[in-house]
């Protein structure tokens, strides 16, 4: 009898175990969501392309500052050879050919943005942010895992179903091929919905890894370190120092930047209280970029967190469909 309902027990576990992982992974997702993730990410990839460009031969020319044979001893290589840090940059052995691969690289970009053949540009404009991350990784910071981040997970999905110009040259093609009436809105996609869940529990993770790596430190327990912040002249983007007086604000402050952190990565999934914590997260992000100088990476978080907007309809659904 105990035997019984044991075996009763796990086989109802197993079921609605497994139940829930194919609901949570392989529910047909509404495509807009990573369309819109395209254009974003495909901005801040265009951006961090563009912004080596000033310096481009001195830094990465055959006589630059860091040329091929010093990020390959960064890299703990002699010579160039098969390694998870490849480069095509590698290859320019003249100003003028590597000029063309920074142009190629532009393009390549440009063209995921706008959505033109994205099932290609999508995971060579990936390739191409890791060809300058390779390429020159005493400049990487925050900034460009979360921006690869992205890449990665946007190139496993069909970003080109709307807003588009893939999408605009299927209708096209449609009309010539005598359709009358495209559809409304895109096919719900599972692909499109593996790649959001990967960005939210990616995101999560970061959070709450972030948030923990600043309880490692000691300025974050006393309240120290957003004092410390101001205090660097270098990067931040306003002065608050006016707030040296204001003990219990910058601790709070301190405290509160931990705490948002730790408890996005874990009640975001929450149906109830996504909504509050996407919506501070607004100012949250823009204060902290103002307070650190990492424009980027705060915006590029803030965007990431966009995958969340639409989970709200899908938990919903989930708990229709549960209950009935």
């Amino acid at each position: 009898m105990i035997g019984q309902r044991v075996a009763d027990y796990l086989r109802e576990l197993a079921h609605a175990f497994g139940a829930g992982w194919n609901r949570f992974w392989y529910t047909p997702r509404d495509p807009r969501m990573v369309c819109a993730l395209r254009i974003a990410a495909g901005l801040c990839a265009l951006a961090f392309v563009i912004s080596h460009t000033a310096d481009l031969v001195r830094w990465m020319g055959p006589d630059g500052i860091l040329d091929a044979q010093t990020t390959l001893q960064l890299n703990g290589q002699q010579t160039l050879g098969p390694t998870l840090r490849y480069s095509y940059l590698f290859l320019a052995a003249t100003p003028a050919s590597l000029w063309i691969l920074h142009g190629a690289g532009i393009v390549t970009v440009v063209a995921l943005t706008v959505g033109l053949w994205s099932r290609w540009t999508a995971p060579a404009a990936l390739l191409v942010v890791l060809a300058y991350v390779h390429r020159m990784p005493l400049l990487t910071g925050q900034w460009e895992p979360v921006l690869t981040m992205l890449l990665a997970y946007l190139s496993l999905a069909p970003t080109g179903r709307c807003w588009s110009l893939d999408a605009l040259l299927a209708r096209r093609r449609a009309r010539r091929g005598g359709a009358r009436d495209a559809p409304s809105r895109p096919q719900p996609s599972v692909a499109a919905n593996i790649s959001v869940r990967l960005i939210q529990l990616h995101l999560a993770a970061l959070c709450i890894l972030t948030g923990l790596n600043m309880l490692a430190a000691d300025v974050w327990w006393s309240g120290e370190a957003v004092w410390w912040l101001i205090a660097r002249t270098e990067s931040r983007l306003v002065n608050l120092t006016a707030l040296s007086d204001a003990f219990l604000l910058v601790n709070a402050w301190t405290h509160v930047i931990v705490l948002y952190l730790l408890v996005f990565g874990v009640l975001v999934w929450h149906r109830l209280a996504r909504p509050l914590l996407l919506v501070l997260g607004i100012p949250f992000w823009l204060s902290l970029a103002l307070l650190t100088g990492l424009v980027a990476w705060c915006l590029t978080m803030l965007l990431a967190s966009l995958a969340f907007v639409e989970s709200q309809r899908g938990v919903c659904h989930e708990m229709v469909v549960e209950d009935r």
